[in-house]
């Protein structure tokens, strides 16, 4: 108790609880003088054994002294970098006290601001709901509007009210291709704020990843074609089935073959390969040239899948099944 008293009454430096430190082979130095002073007759310590006792005794002096002086420095250098306490920090604390005041101060702001990033990403994540909610009502809305114009415009076309020359009948496909390119566009634009938001469909099965490429490959060939370029597939053989919508996911891989079709030439052809993951029972599909797009990546997502960029190489991941 009388101790811990005059630890708080009287301040100690760490450089000075160091340098205490030193006591013990400042003794040792002195028994080792009384030894050879005060040793008995007859059975007095050898010379060579006090030479090599003093030599020790004067290397664990100088390396401790150094040792002290080094660990001082940096400590003093360390404290002295940080912002004084104030009238708050307690009688006799030394530099370890400053150092854990420091750390506690930085641990709360460490506590603190990763509370403030949960409450921002809570606020994000809801905010992107709440637009994900607002765009797919629009989306839908449109689309309705978007139909009432389609339907006359079939109407027009496929049943004669009266003589249409060929332009007025070219200018009314055009207007229903428009019309279905915009609706198309719209219905894409509604799934993603429908997976944003948490609400897409979908139908979990096992599914064939080679049976879907396959059934993907003509279109593929086809926008392939329009740019002259050719398309390579190689699909593994004996392929585990993953858990997917077989119908979205047969939708995004049409998404990305068309778009990565676009990019090719007679020089560089569409690449589509299948093949097991080396670790686990997953399948990827690699697609090159890569050619990212939002919605298929929201639908491959929300299958549990994911499309990680690989150089000039997209590759889906999708989560296999032990069945086969």
């Amino acid at each position: 108790m009388t101790s811990g008293f005059i630890r708080r009454r009287v301040s100690v430096t760490v450089g000075r609880r160091l340098f205490f430190g030193l006591l013990p082979a400042l003794l040792a130095v002195l028994l080792t003088v009384g030894l050879a002073y005060y040793g008995e007759y007859g059975r007095a310590v050898p010379g060579i054994v006090l030479l090599v006792a003093s030599v020790l005794t004067a290397a664990s002096l100088v390396v401790t002294w150094v040792n002290t002086r080094y660990l001082s420095a940096r400590i003093t250098r360390l404290t002295g970098s940080m912002p004084e306490q104030g009238d708050g920090e307690r009688v006799g604390a030394d530099e370890f006290d400053r150092i854990e005041s420091v750390v506690d101060h930085l641990g709360s702001a460490l506590s603190a601001s990763e509370t403030e990033r949960a409450r921002v990403d809570a606020a994000a994540a809801a905010r992107l709901r709440d637009e994900a909610t607002m765009l797919a009502a629009v989306s839908h809305d449109a689309i309705a509007q978007l139909d009432e114009v389609r339907l006359p415009l079939h109407i027009l076309l496929e049943t004669r009210f009266g003589d249409l020359n060929e332009n007025q009948e070219e200018l009314l496909r055009d207007a229903r291709n428009a019309a279905d390119a915009m609706g198309g566009a719209l219905r894409r634009l509604a799934q993603i704020a429908e997976a944003d938001r948490g609400t897409l469909p979908i139908k979990r099965e096992l599914v064939q990843v080679n049976d879907v490429v396959r059934a993907v490959l003509p279109l593929a060939r086809a926008a392939a074609e329009r740019q002259e370029a050719r398309v390579d597939a190689s699909l593994e053989p004996g392929l585990p089935r993953v858990m997917a919508d077989r119908a979205r996911l047969a939708e995004a891989l049409a998404v990305l073959t068309g778009q990565a079709a676009a990019a090719t030439s007679p020089e560089s052809p569409l690449k589509i390969a299948t093949a097991r993951e080396r670790a686990g029972s997953g399948v990827t599909i690699t697609i090159e040239p890569n050619a990212t797009n939002i919605l298929a990546q929201r639908l491959i997502a929300a299958q549990g899948g994911s499309l990680e960029d690989v150089a000039a190489t997209l590759v889906v991941r999708l989560s296999g099944h032990s069945v086969t």
